[in-house]
């Protein structure tokens, strides 16, 4: 009399995927029930019941999602958690998002490097200490003559036969050469002034090659002597001229005694620390999709194993005949 529901129900569960864990699934007041294949209501004495999971939007068989296995999966991979919840689209999305990430902040920071390198050539090439240290003797006497400053660090004892423009071939006598007339250079910075403010000079010229020492040449007027294009600041017969005060102020605000390298090179450092700038916030961005495209697959498992699944399991007639049971539920809250 049962043989045509029975054999029903076994061709339905045999369409269904391969069974996952076994476990029992108590109806509540937000279960829909969507379909029961069975002479007879389920009776108490419910046993050997499995659950499968059914795509939320399609009604088509699915195996229940690990939440930790989805969050973990796009965490290191992003796509890869949408893709074991057979979100092919969002997959796309994740993939595409993680590929333009990691070429855009590959290409800037390779641009921002380049850019380093070319700006510290640069640097090199047209600021020579030497000059600088020889501005620094003549703006210390210069000080001292027209405004009784009183500097009381010795001159600087400018070098000679170091080649700055190639630093990785100096010897070790040539490295300890430099390292004193910085220090020397350093000790007049310290007691000098502006002569139109009467401040002390705010910053001192960094260690050759320093990260600090490529920024501030650029950056600060009292460093605009050591380009190679600065203007005399004496005449034939030793007068100081106007180009001794880097920092005398010209109509609008101007410093006309600053040369057109100093301006040129403070904006390609400008633009090389930008990119290397953007390239850190571009990582930043990059641990974020991580985390929101393991967060996203995390939710979309739980919601897959909460929506829809179906159980199938054994219930007794009241002769005490056993009969499969099939049952489909669509829970729309939280049990």
């Amino acid at each position: 009399m049962h043989r045509i529901p029975f054999l029903l129900t076994v061709l339905i569960l045999l369409a269904l995927p391969s069974t996952a864990t076994s476990q029992a699934v108590p109806s509540s007041a937000d279960d829909i029930r969507l379909l029961i294949l069975s002479p007879f209501a389920v009776a108490p004495g419910l046993a050997m019941e499995s659950n499968r999971m059914l795509h939320p939007g399609s009604l088509a068989a699915n195996s229940r999602r690990s939440v930790p296995l989805a969050f973990g999966a796009s965490a290191v991979l992003p796509g890869a958690g949408q893709l074991y919840n057979r979100q092919k689209v969002k997959a796309g999305i994740a993939i595409a998002i993680e590929a333009f990430l990691i070429t855009t902040y590959s290409l800037t920071r390779r641009d921002g490097l380049d850019g380093e390198d070319e700006f510290r050539a640069f640097a090199h090439q047209n600021w020579s200490p030497t000059k600088y240290a020889s501005w620094m003797n003549d703006f210390r006497d210069y000080l001292n003559e027209e405004y009784s400053t009183g500097i009381t660090a010795p001159p600087v004892d400018i070098i000679s036969g170091v080649d700055f423009s190639n630093p990785g071939e100096w010897s070790s006598s040539d490295q300890q050469a430099v390292q004193q007339m910085f220090n020397q250079i350093q000790a007049i910075e310290r007691q000098a002034i502006h002569p139109e403010t009467g401040a002390a000079f705010s910053h001192q010229v960094p260690n050759f090659a320093e990260q600090q020492y490529y920024e501030l040449i650029g950056k600060y007027f009292q460093f605009a002597p050591g380009w190679y294009d600065y203007p005399d600041w004496k005449d034939a017969e030793g007068a100081f001229l106007a180009a001794i005060d880097p920092e005398l102020s010209g109509p609008n605000d101007t410093k006309p005694n600053v040369s057109d390298t100093f301006y040129s090179y403070a904006k390609d450092h400008a633009d090389a620390q930008d990119l290397l700038r953007k390239a850190s916030r571009m990582s930043i961005l990059f641990i974020f999709n991580h985390l929101i495209a393991g967060i996203d697959a995390a939710v979309s498992a739980k919601i897959q194993n909460d929506r829809l699944d179906t159980s199938m399991g054994m219930a007794f007639e009241p002769d005490g005949r056993a009969v499969p049971v099939l049952r489909m539920s669509l829970r729309l809250g939280s049990n």
